[in-house]
Parts: C-alpha cells; structure tokens; sequence
C-alpha cells in the first residue's frame, strides 16, 4: 500500500511539476511575444520619422523629423533643389555632365526634361560648355511649393554662376513644374517625380 501511494505522490508531483514549467513557458512566451510586437511597433514609427537628407542624389545622412508637414517641406523642397543642381550645375566635362544628368537628373522627372535635356544636345549646348572650359554653379535664392493642390505646383528661383577665366557672371534660373508622387526607386530615392518642367527666364545678370 506504501509503495503505491509512494508512486501516485511521485506521480502527481510530476504532473504538478509539468504544469508549472508549462504555465512558466506560456507566461514567458506571451511576455517575450508582447516585447517582439513593442518594439517592431517602436521601429516601425521611427522608420516612418526618418528622412535623408540628399546631395545631388546621394544620401548624406539620415535625420528625425517627427512633424509631418516639415518632413514633406523638406523632401520636396529637397528633390527640387537637387534636381537643378544635377541639370544646371556644369563642369567643363562631357562625361561628368553625362553622369549627373543621365544618370541621375533624369530619373528626377518625366518627359518634360528630357525633351529639354534632348533639345540642349541639339544645340550643342553641353559641347560648348566642354569646349569653352567654363564651370557653372547654381545658387539657390528660393523655392515656393503650392501644397494645397496636387500635384504641387513649384518654382525655384536662383541664378547659375559662371566662371570664366578666373572672373563670375551670372544668369537668371526661373523654372517652374509640377511635383508627383511616385514609387521610390535606387535612382530616385525621394519617390517623387517632377513633370510639366519648365524654364521661366534664363538672362544674363
């Protein structure tokens, strides 16, 4: 009789036993999975806060911007000031030019640059830069974009400076265009698009 209630105690201990591990395992198991879903929750938001900041297409850092409306100021205003830098920036260098403009500008817009960039070829545009050895920067004065209707309506003012010999002379740059939203891609990060581009006023200073 001894040795049978001996075996049932030690039966039921181990049955106690099990449920307690089982019970410990399930309570590890839901805190463990509530800690998972926490913190891809917290990553998720601060992926969504996170923006990089471009220089002529590149990436140069990444920043935090919890306001909305400032993180889009400064995704648009930042592709629109990139464009112009790659399109009107130029150095005395077919293969350079070639390189930002093909390589990257164009990527920036729709078909309205590139019949613009097609029409400056045809005129031997890029060639005379290349032969003549100036370098032309751009400088940016302002840029407006009308966020109160879509696509957004923008206009860049600012001026190229030209160096020539050592001496600067400068040119108006008016351009105005449109803004889309579009699938971000590795040749255009910022998943905007510019169409309906074009170039306002362009004199000598």
């Amino acid at each position: 009789m001894d040795d049978n209630y001996k075996i049932f105690n030690d039966l039921s201990k181990i049955r106690s036993n099990s449920y307690k591990v089982l019970y410990v395992s399930l309570f590890l198991t839901f805190v463990l999975t509530s800690l998972n879903i926490f913190y891809t929750y917290r990553t998720n938001e601060s992926a969504k806060n996170k923006f990089y900041l471009l220089d002529k297409g590149q990436k140069l850092a990444v920043v935090r911007i919890t306001d909305q409306k400032r993180a889009v100021d400064i995704l648009c205003e930042g592709h629109i000031s990139n464009f112009h830098e790659l399109f009107f920036a130029l150095e005395p260098d077919l293969r350079h030019i070639k390189r930002n403009i093909e390589g990257k500008a164009l990527y920036m817009g729709g078909h309205s640059i590139q019949r613009l960039y097609n029409r400056l070829i045809d005129q031997n545009y890029y060639e005379d830069i290349a032969k003549s050895g100036y370098s032309i920067e751009v400088e940016k004065d302002s840029i407006f974009v009308d966020y109160s209707r879509y696509p957004f309506p923008f206009r860049f003012v600012g001026k190229q400076r030209i160096l020539k010999n050592g001496n600067a002379e400068y040119r108006t740059l008016i351009t105005n265009g449109y803004l889309e939203e579009t699938k971000s891609t590795p040749n255009n990060l910022n998943g905007l698009k510019i169409v309906r581009f074009d170039v306002l006023n362009n004199e000598d200073l």
